[in-house]
């Protein structure tokens, strides 16, 4: 079972560097990359909290 608060501060971290790659130039191939990478730390975060 997920730990509600280690769910929140995972958002939470989520948030945050979502917020560092917006920094990034646009056609940068790092903010793709990063893009990517958050795009599947917001589906694990999603499938633990839906299974806690």
């Amino acid at each position: 079972m997920a730990d509600a608060q280690a769910i929140i501060e995972a958002r939470q971290a989520a948030n945050l560097a979502s917020y560092d790659i917006q920094k990034l130039p646009e056609d940068s191939i790092e903010r793709q990359a990063l893009h990517n990478l958050q795009t599947a730390i917001d589906a694990l975060i999603t499938a633990v909290d839906s299974n806690g």
